[in-house]
């Protein structure tokens, strides 16, 4: 009997009651490039605390650090339109 395990590409989900090897979901990478990435992610993860998925402590954390990130994208944008009008000033 040849033993399946999951790797990095393609993971493996076990049945535990059968020991079957079960499809298993991959999920996007998250899109935090922009600020509607990260409302989806936080959307994602309120979801996972509602039902039960993860303990709301850990969710917190990750809501916090996505906050940071929207944090810099807004920072971004407000200095890129800064520089534009600067130059735009400067002719």
């Amino acid at each position: 009997m040849t033993a399946v395990t999951g790797t990095r590409h393609t993971p493996a989900t076990i049945d535990g009651a059968s020991l079957r090897l079960l499809p298993t979901a991959q999920r996007r990478k998250p899109q935090l490039t922009s600020m509607e990435g990260v409302r989806c992610e936080m959307a994602r993860i309120y979801r996972e605390m509602e039902s039960g998925k993860r303990d709301s402590q850990d969710e917190s954390r990750l809501v916090y650090v996505l906050t940071q990130v929207a944090k810099v994208l807004e920072f971004t944008e407000v200095e890129r339109r800064l520089t534009l009008l600067e130059a735009r000033n400067a002719r």
